[in-house]
């Protein structure tokens, strides 16, 4: 066969295309992408990040062997939340602790595809939440089993900026009752929306006169969030990250945030020895960007607010290198 210029070309070309092809199936598995950041780098910043957690922790006098709890500088949990926690034990070593809104069910579907469960064709089989598809297949486990096998396990967890996590929860929860009521929106108006309403909206309020909105708006919201004691009672969507997954109290591996997402992963997967990562959650938010949706929301709520919002969560944002800046959109 005679090789024509054409020929040449096109030969080129395919040999390019599988080439790419071949690259693209070596980066990306299970719908995790690689990162090109060497993983030197990534290892760095996460001991700086565990560095900061841990200088935080002692400048409240909160450290896992104190004897007597009255020397925290903060109310705090005086042990681990034990029952919390998903153990992967006797499969492998690892104990993972769920911020929900903070990639959870990404993170949860993962544990049980490393099951060869699939979480979703379970979640409709009993019309469940995935949380709870997953506890079956993951029982907590008990004081002192689990501080034993915590002792010999990985441990992480994963974050994001805690006011992020606030308008997703209050977005997702609460915004609409009358949608995602499979994800339990009726529940929540149920337990939060409607006593949040009640004693945050004023009568004269045009929402409740005409009767457009039934729900609580994000300003109220967050006036519930002020004044209301989470160290005694928060909803685990927005408990503060230190008292749920008390991390002065638990010595992890692995503190992942959404900022570093991918190349957290990466680390996780290398320490668990795994090959396959969780999938990622696209955003369903069509047409804005998370800063535009952030602006929408937040230049609501005065100076004021945003830093009494901000003191509700400061241990948050200490521990985990999270700023306030950008927030006082409505100044």
């Amino acid at each position: 066969m005679r090789l024509t210029p054409s020929r040449i070309v096109y030969a080129f070309l395919s040999v390019t295309v599988f080439l790419l092809v071949l690259k693209s199936l070596h980066t990306i598995t299970n719908g995790w992408t690689h990162s090109s950041i060497p993983m030197e780098e990534i290892e760095q910043r996460m001991s700086r990040r565990l560095k900061q957690v841990a200088e935080t922790c002692v400048k409240y006098n909160i450290q896992p062997n104190s004897i007597n709890i009255a020397d925290y500088s903060i109310p705090h949990p005086p042990a681990p939340q034990y029952s919390v926690l998903y153990y992967l034990h006797p499969r492998k070593k690892a104990v993972y602790c769920p911020i929900y809104k903070a990639a959870s069910t990404s993170m949860l579907h993962w544990l049980l595809a490393m099951k060869n469960i699939d979480g979703e064709s379970e979640m409709k089989k009993g019309h469940r939440q995935i949380s709870q598809v997953a506890r079956q297949q993951f029982p907590s486990i008990d004081y002192p089993a689990a501080a034993e096998l915590m002792k010999e396990s990985k441990k992480w967890m994963v974050v994001r900026h805690p006011f992020e996590r606030i308008l997703s929860a209050y977005r997702d929860k609460l915004e609409n009752s009358t949608i995602h009521r499979e994800d339990g929106t009726l529940h929540f108006y149920e337990k939060y929306g409607r006593k949040i309403v009640a004693k945050y909206r004023g009568k004269s309020s045009k929402e409740q006169n005409d009767g457009e909105r039934i729900e609580p708006t994000f300003q109220e919201f967050v006036a519930y969030l002020i004044n209301t004691d989470l160290t005694l009672y928060a909803d685990d969507h927005w408990i503060p990250y230190y008292l749920f997954c008390t991390p002065c109290l638990i010595d992890y591996d692995v503190i992942i945030q959404f900022e570093t997402l991918q190349e957290d992963v990466q680390l996780l997967l290398n320490l668990l020895g795994e090959s396959s990562g969780p999938l990622r959650k696209h955003s369903t938010t069509v047409g804005r960007s998370k800063t535009e949706l952030i602006k929408s929301y937040y230049s609501q709520l005065d100076r004021e607010t945003i830093l009494k919002l901000y003191e509700k969560y400061k241990i948050d944002f200490e521990l985990f290198g999270y700023s306030i800046d950008g927030y006082y959109l409505s100044t």
